[in-house]
């Protein structure tokens, strides 16, 4: 199935989708960040003042770095963040996006996987010290030259006035993103993504929204996820729109934001729509400018779609999508039922061709299940540094396998029947068992661990754990608990817990998760 050729293919990077919205319209707001209860006062920028913020922060970052180095982020979302985001692109530098939650080890090896040179970070994340954590690893990092933190950005800028180097021409095949992603072997892989592919998914998922210019979109999801920093950053300044930017997602924030700017477009994963709903602002807030709410990102059940229908009295969309192929592969379209949204993740975006294979490779009848496999324009470079595991998801005719199990439905929507990748998707994040397993296989008194997911109502899936002890070794949850805190992200760390005498095995002696899901299920 192949998707209809709503927008042409551009030859742009980042800098010239900036430079392009910036010379059509220099006077509208471009970027709204809210002031916050810590007393930050509000921030606006148009998009000349944009254009030129981003373009000092490049320079800035070429007295320090050259083009093609691979610079990281550890920080949740700010002006400052996007600042650099825009800078990085405009310098030609990649940037590495790292979930702020990451920890200790999990830090370590992203950075030494994308041989970083520099990194800007928060020096604190949730309570978290960010400082000691980077401190501690530091030392077994011998290619990370530079460390700067973003509440020192304004210095950062102002010490660069003087040097005002030239800025390069940044080619549209150029790298702009690696955004860590993962697979079966739990081992994270770093999705190498060009200027004009993100540029162009962004496009062609604003075009499918049909947001008018002017339009005010409120960013809730993060930047270091293709969400935030391809779909909404991206996607509102191809659409000329207002980006709201919210610096950490709570539900009184978002619906405040929502009504204050009158947003007329979000995307929100399911998680974070059903807290709204539940806060006891939710009914005393003025929704009526809202026309979109897309989501997606982790299983979206029909009874979510009603109730944004209902709740928020707005339009809602699904998006399927995934890092590899540069963002966003299908989504509903305007005007969708209710039954079609409930039934599919929608259809290819334009200039993408979906397939659904079997296990042989080739390609099944409508109507049948097997892998999803998207080809699109947009897709990743590779996965940096591992060129058999990007063999592994891009096939030698440029086929991306998602993974992912579904089925082509006869008007061409995909309908998601479930995954083949041993992945949990909790609120919208990519947990992988193996990191988990492996971490827990250190503890003194486990002999094994298999971890996996389970339904959630409000998370889309749970993390659940089975352990066997060693023999006249004693553990508990909480023990476990403590002992992967701080170890790994607190997302991470299974919320329920089984203790066996033995795992269920095939006969090769493989564990069986589907019997330990069914039977955490049956003790629900």
């Amino acid at each position: 199935m192949i998707g209809e050729p709503e927008l042409d293919l551009l030859p742009w990077s980042i800098g010239d989708l900036l430079r392009t919205a910036s010379r059509q319209r220099p006077d509208l707001t471009a970027l709204i960040v809210p002031a916050s209860t810590q007393g930050r006062e509000e921030q606006r920028w148009t998009y000349s003042e944009l254009q030129a913020e981003a373009e000092r922060a490049a320079a800035a970052l070429l007295v320090h770095f050259a083009p093609g180095d691979r610079v990281a982020t550890w920080a949740g979302a700010s002006s400052n963040l996007l600042m650099l985001h825009l800078g990085a692109a405009l310098a030609g530098i990649v940037l590495v996006t790292l979930n702020p939650a990451c920890r200790g080890q999990e830090l370590k090896y992203l950075l030494e996987q994308a041989e970083v040179r520099g990194i800007f970070l928060e020096r604190a994340f949730r309570k978290m010290d960010n400082v000691a954590v980077l401190e501690a690893v530091r030392p077994e990092l011998p290619k990370l030259e530079s460390v700067f933190y973003l509440d020192a950005w304004s210095s950062f800028v102002a010490s660069a006035a003087d040097a005002s180097p030239s800025l390069p021409t940044v080619q549209p095949e150029a790298p702009a993103l690696i955004i860590f992603t993962s697979g079966t072997t739990g081992k994270p892989k770093g999705a190498v993504l060009s200027h004009a592919g993100v540029v162009n998914n962004a496009r062609f998922t604003q075009a499918r929204m049909g947001m008018a210019e002017g339009s005010a979109w409120l960013t809730v999801m993060p930047m270091f996820h293709v969400g935030g920093s391809v779909t909404m950053t991206l996607g509102c300044m191809a659409s000329l729109g207002t980006q709201v930017l919210l610096p950490e997602f709570n539900p009184e924030a978002m619906l405040d934001a929502l009504e204050r700017y009158r947003v007329r477009m979000t995307m929100a994963v399911p998680t974070m729509i059903l807290a709204a709903i539940e806060s006891e602002q939710f009914d005393r807030t003025d929704l009526s400018q809202l026309e979109l709410l897309i989501t997606g990102g982790t299983v979206v059940v029909p009874e979510l779609i009603r109730l944004i229908h209902e709740r928020f009295g707005c339009e809602p969309m699904v998006v399927f999508g995934q890092t590899e192929a540069g963002g966003a592969m299908c989504l509903s379209r305007r005007g969708d039922g209710i039954e079609l949204l409930t039934q599919s993740v929608g259809a290819p975006l334009s200039m993408s061709e979906v397939k659904i294979i079997g296990l042989d490779g080739a390609a099944v009848p409508v109507g049948q299940p097997g892998e999803i496999c998207v080809k699109t324009p947009c897709r990743m470079l590779e996965y940096f540094r591992m060129p058999e595991k990007t063999r592994e998801a891009i096939d030698a005719d440029g086929w991306v396998h998602t993974g992912d199990v579904g089925i082509l439905l006869p008007n061409g929507y995909v309908q998601i029947t479930g995954r083949l990748k041993d992945m949990i998707i909790r609120g919208g994040e990519n947990i992988y068992p193996r990191e988990i397993e492996d971490l827990l296989a250190q503890h003194p008194a486990v002999l094994q661990s298999a971890v996996f997911g389970v339904p959630d109502e409000r998370w889309g899936e749970q993390v659940a754990a089975a352990v066997v002890l060693k023999q006249g070794h004693n553990c508990d949850a909480d023990a476990l608990s403590a002992f992967l805190d701080g170890r790994i992200a607190r997302h991470k760390v299974p919320r329920v817990w089984r203790f066996l005498d033995a795992m269920p095995v095939t006969a090769t002696g493989k564990v069986q998760k589907f019997v330990l899901r069914d039977l955490v299920m049956a003790q629900a």
